[in-house]
């Protein structure tokens, strides 16, 4: 029973796949079915101005998945900008996915994103979201161009129906698969009178190198033996003292780990590069524990993987 429950808290929804692709245009178009981009009407296309409302201060150690979702969602949108050339979308940013070519974009159900594309070949492309049956979704579409610029961004919520991002006029080379994953509620599958390892207290030594696995759905822990298998363990330090917090194995999602402060800001830059790679090197922080530490989090899904850091010794103001 125990393993249907793990294995049920950490199944993940994933979008219907790819339909599919229509025959495409390939080579150039020609350039008087160029739109010129000041006279397009772009309003479809524009990214919202407005910015999503700091997320809440809370000590409250009973705050709900739910609150940290919607605090997460007002959070300033993940960017995604890419390259357009007449082979395919080249990444640019984030640096996890950097120099691919029509990379698999998976995001997070309900997280908003900017995705667009800052450089070309000189050839007419535009950008567009389409779902399994090839149609936009919610008109997610910019007008083509021969010169990108702020009219090429798109910016949206990930929802399920999203299949693929496409260049209309070389859909047969420009096209990109999308992946929307929904987080797990954790409490579904457990009992009311069961208590959830989840935040679990865990008082780590000066010294020790803590390690997780990579989940988009959680921080799992794989040592010390203290957090083995827990999910989004709360982190006792000691003040003053030294720790290295890092992350060995993923799920081939893109993540990294950063320590924030109570105000959802990241602490003393202590924050890795974006990533995709299953077996990184590169994603540990090694650092001198002080007060002002309060989670830490995968920027990406911070929703899901975020736990918290609790500091012991701190002389009071």
């Amino acid at each position: 029973m125990a393993n249907s429950d793990r294995m049920t808290r950490r199944t993940v929804v994933r979008a219907a796949g790819l339909a599919t692709a229509t025959a495409a245009l390939a080579g150039c178009i020609d350039e008087s079915s160029v739109d010129d981009p000041d006279d397009t009407d772009d309003a479809g296309s524009q990214p919202s101005d407005e910015q999503g409302s700091e997320p809440d201060d809370t000590d409250d150690e009973g705050q709900s998945n739910g609150d940290e979702a919607a605090d997460d969602a007002e959070a300033a949108p993940l960017e995604i900008e890419l390259r357009g050339e007449l082979d395919g979308w080249r990444a640019l940013e984030p640096a996890g996915i950097e120099g691919d070519v029509n990379p698999t974009l998976t995001l997070e159900a309900g997280r908003t994103y900017r995705l667009g594309w800052t450089e070309g070949d000189g050839l007419g492309h535009n950008i567009e979201i389409r779902d399994a049956h090839d149609d936009v979704v919610d008109g997610l579409s910019t007008p083509v161009t021969q010169e990108p610029g702020e009219q090429q961004w798109l910016e949206f919520e990930a929802t399920e129906e999203m299949a693929t991002y496409v260049c209309t006029p070389h859909e047969s080379t420009m096209r990109g698969d999308i992946v929307v994953e929904t987080p797990v509620d954790r409490g579904s599958d457990e009992s009311d009178d069961e208590e959830s390892p989840e935040g679990q207290e865990v008082r780590i030594e000066p010294g020790t190198r803590v390690a997780f696995r990579a989940q988009t759905i959680e921080w799992e822990g794989i040592a010390p033996a203290s957090v083995e298998d827990l999910p989004n363990p709360t982190l006792v330090l000691e003040d003053g003292e030294t720790y290295e917090l890092g992350w060995t194995e993923g799920d081939g999602t893109v993540h990294n780990i950063e320590i924030r402060n109570a105000d959802d800001e990241v602490v003393d830059d202590l924050s890795t590069e974006l990533t995709s790679e299953e077996q990184p090197t590169d994603q540990f922080l090694t650092f001198e524990a002080h007060k002002e530490m309060a989670t830490y989090v995968c920027a990406p899904h911070a929703a899901t993987m975020q736990g918290k850091i609790r500091i012991e010794g701190a002389t009071p103001e």
